[in-house]
C-alpha cells in the first residue's frame, strides 16, 4: 500500500484534495460534485490539520492528557472522512454530539476494565457508524472495556502475560487473496462447517470460493481485502497479518476503528472529569489498569491514522 504519510500530504493539498472529492462525489452519484468538492476542500483539508497536530503533541505529551489529544486527533480524522460520503455534514447539531456515554463512576473498588459505554441513539458515534461503516444496529448496546482491549490484537500481549497462549488466530497476511482458518475455530466457536461458511460469505463479500484442505479452512478472494479500515477482521499492525480471535464472543461486527473510538472517548473522560481515581492509577502500583491502558494508547496513536488512510484510499476505488 502506499506509504501513509503521503497520503495525508497529498490530502492537504488543495488542487489535490478537491479532485479527490470531485471524483468521491461522482461515484456516489451526487448532484453538482464540482460545487460540492469545492465547498469543502479546505474544511477536509483543516481537518486533517488538525488532526495531525492533536496526534503530534499527543506523542509527546504526559500520559496524563494523551487521552484527550488521541481522542480529538481521531475526531477530526472521522469528520474529514464523512466529507468523503456526507458533503452536507453536519446537517444538524444534533450530530455533533459524542453519541456514547459512560457510566457513573463508583468511588470505591472502580475498575476500568469492568467499565461500560453505551451507544446513543444519536451523535457522532451512530453517524459514522451508518454512513462510514453501514452497521445501525448497535444502538443501546453496552461494551466493556475489557471487552473492548481483548479484541484489540497488539494489546494481546498484556493479557498473554507471563505465559498464555495468544488470543488470536493469524490467517494471513492483509494483501494476500488466500486466508487459512485452523479448522479448530469450529470446536472454539461451536459452529459448523457450513455456518462457518455461510458465516465468512456475509463478511467477505469478495470470496470466490471456500473449501477444507487438512487442517485450515482455506479462502480463496478475487482480492485482498482492501477496506481494512471498515473490515470486521481486526489486523495485527506489527505483524500485518489478518487475525480471528479464538473467543466467539469477541468475533465482533464493530469495526476496529469504531472499537478505538469509545475506548479513547471513555479515557478522555476519565483524564478530565475523574482526576481522582486518574491521578491514583498515574502514580500508584496498586492496578493492573494502567498496563492496558498504557499499551492501547501506544497502539492507537499509530493504528487509527494508518486505518483512516485505507478509508480515504478505498473511497474513491471503483
Amino acid at each position: 500500500m502506499q506509504n501513509i504519510q503521503s497520503i495525508y500530504t497529498q490530502l492537504q493539498s488543495a488542487p489535490f484534495t478537491q479532485k479527490y472529492l470531485k471524483e468521491c462525489y461522482k461515484q456516489q452519484g451526487f448532484e453538482d460534485p464540482e460545487k460540492k468538492c469545492f465547498d469543502n476542500t479546505y474544511r477536509f483539508i483543516y481537518f486533517l490539520e488538525h488532526a495531525e497536530t492533536y496526534y503530534e503533541q499527543g506523542r509527546k505529551a504526559p500520559l496524563s492528557i494523551k487521552p484527550v489529544l488521541y481522542f480529538y486527533g481521531m475526531s477530526q480524522l472521522l469528520k474529514a472522512a464523512l466529507l468523503t460520503c456526507r458533503p452536507d455534514y453536519p446537517e444538524t447539531t444534533a450530530v455533533l454530539a459524542h453519541g456514547v456515554s459512560s457510566r457513573k463512576r463508583k468511588k470505591q473498588n472502580y475498575t476500568f476494565l469492568q467499565d461500560e459505554v453505551k451507544i446513543q441513539h444519536k451523535g457522532l458515534f451512530s453517524y459514522v457508524s451508518k454512513h462510514l461503516f453501514h452497521v445501525d444496529h448497535l444502538l443501546d448496546q453496552k461494551f466493556s472495556m475489557d471487552e473492548l482491549l481483548r479484541r484489540i490484537p497488539e494489546v494481546d500481549h498484556v493479557y498473554q502475560f507471563p505465559n498464555k497462549p495468544s488470543s488470536f488466530y493469524s490467517i494471513g497476511h492483509q494483501e494476500n487473496q488466500i486466508l487459512k482458518i485452523p479448522i479448530r475455530i469450529l470446536d472454539d466457536y461451536h459452529w459448523t462447517y457450513s455456518y462457518f461458511e455461510q458465516h465468512m460469505k456475509q463478511v467477505l463479500p469478495n470470496i470466490k470460493d471456500i473449501e477444507q484442505q487438512e487442517d485450515f479452512i482455506v479462502i480463496n478472494m478475487y482480492a485482498p481485502i482492501d477496506h481494512l479500515g471498515r473490515s470486521f477482521f481486526y489486523m495485527d499492525s506489527q505483524t500485518e497479518q489478518l487475525v480471528l480471535p479464538k473467543r466467539r464472543s469477541l468475533f465482533s461486527y464493530l469495526p476496529e476503528v469504531l472499537n478505538h473510538y469509545i475506548l479513547l472517548y471513555n479515557l478522555s473522560m476519565i483524564c478530565r472529569y475523574e482526576t481522582e481515581w486518574w491521578g491514583d492509577v498515574l502514580h500508584s502500583f496498586s492496578s493492573e489498569d494502567l498496563v492496558f491502558i498504557q499499551a492501547f494508547l501506544e497502539t492507537t496513536s499509530e493504528k487509527i491514522p494508518r486505518l483512516m488512510a485505507h478509508i480515504f484510499m478505498d473511497r474513491t476505488k471503483t
